[in-house]
């Protein structure tokens, strides 16, 4: 008796861990399975929590991003794993992997240079752009472009930062909208004006993208090229010979903290910035109140950083939604309030700002494709710096 109860006891314990498995792996089955350009966003939302977690992967805010996993968490029950490391780290993590079936990251940031290295990879899963709600109410150009890369639509944009000229409004009554006026105003008050080495930090590169497009003939002729051209850089002596006639006059820093300083501190009344990372110096204050910025009529660079989904992702469809977490009003505001990073939605209305959206629609340009700039930051050093 006792030996047929301890079997019926043993089987029973079997059967309901065997059921219990082959729940987990029909769960897991259902899940993978979901194709996220087909489902709709109910169905995409359900198999994120049958996929139970996401892991992240970022570069910068942390304080922001610890606050949205935790948000993320409360609304849906998905467990956010946050890994916020150096982007070139995160990068080759994702492309040591990328030959895997399936990798351990499911989500990235993605930005700079990286960009086109993804895209040229094939690393990233998609089109998200018919994926993820609201696709329409995030900026449109960086939903196709990104640092001259075109993304067709797989990455989404996450936020705007813009570069253009900070200035103390006590020390430049009337500033420079156009190519001439900055020359002119340079040349009237000399070491006034600097901008950081554009090999330490993009405000410098971007006032060296202005000098380039104004000096050598415009941007135009660079969309699209995937690799340098060497006819169309020809004369870009002309560039480096606008700053060595002016070097006497100009001020080069080491950072982009380092132009905000200075300014701070009155050796410089103006220099090229981001809009972000002086909108956090002021928070900071390490800048004063009183400093103005804005986008020149000659143009400044600007574009913005984007999340990507990994082709190889264990968790594509909390990854989806996590990425549409980060894009809702609530947390691009919220974003905004804690890091001061521009929303890439553009139904927001925002107060406070250092640049205006008339400024941004009108003035604002396109990086010409990332080779070009690796180019231009190494020309500079080799025929500026090093001369």
């Amino acid at each position: 008796m006792k030996s047929n109860l301890k079997s019926r006891i043993a089987f029973l314990f079997v059967f309901l861990c065997l059921t219990v498995f082959l729940s987990g792996i029909i769960i897991t089955a259902a899940a993978q399975a979901i194709d996220l350009q087909t489902a709709s966003w109910d169905e995409i939302v359900a198999a994120a929590k049958e996929e139970g977690q996401v892991t992240f992967y970022a570069c910068y805010f942390p304080d922001y991003f610890r606050v949205s996993a935790n948000d993320f968490e409360s609304q849906y029950g998905i467990k956010v794993n946050l890994i916020v490391g150096n982007l070139e780290a995160n990068f080759n993590k994702a492309i040591s992997e990328k030959d895997r079936d399936v990798g351990t990251m499911d989500a990235i940031v993605t930005g700079g240079q990286w960009v086109k290295t993804a895209m040229d990879l094939d690393l990233f899963y998609g089109p998200m752009k018919d994926v993820i709600p609201d696709a329409g109410k995030l900026t449109p150009s960086l939903w196709e472009v990104q640092e001259g890369v075109l993304t067709k639509g797989y990455l989404t944009p996450l936020h705007r930062n813009q570069t253009g000229i900070l200035y103390d409004p006590e020390r430049v009554s009337n500033p420079p909208q156009t190519w001439e006026e900055l020359e002119a105003w340079i040349d009237a008050n000399p070491k006034k004006f600097g901008f950081n080495d554009p090999s330490k930090g993009g405000s410098g590169q971007s006032f060296v993208h202005t000098l380039i497009s104004q000096t050598t003939g415009g941007l135009e002729k660079y969309k699209g090229d995937a690799d340098v051209v060497p006819e169309k850089v020809a004369n870009w002596n002309l560039a480096w010979e606008w700053v060595n006639s002016r070097k006497d006059k100009l001020t080069f820093t080491v950072s982009n903290n380092d132009s905000i300083v200075r300014i701070n501190d009155g050796e410089m009344a103006m220099t090229f910035g981001w809009d972000d990372n002086v909108k956090d110096m002021m928070n900071k204050g390490n800048i004063f109140s009183r400093a103005k910025m804005y986008i020149p009529q000659m143009g400044a660079a600007g574009g913005g950083d984007t999340l990507g989904v990994l082709k190889n992702a264990k968790n594509k469809a909390a990854a989806a939604l996590f990425i549409y977490h980060l894009t809702t009003k609530e947390q691009q505001l919220k974003k905004f309030e804690i890091v001061g990073a521009y929303p890439s939605r553009i139904d927001i209305a925002l107060e406070g700002t250092l640049l205006s959206e008339e400024d941004r629609a009108n003035n604002a340009i396109a990086w010409f494709p990332a080779p070009y700039k690796g180019h231009m930051i190494s020309e500079f050093v080799k025929n500026v710096l090093m001369k």
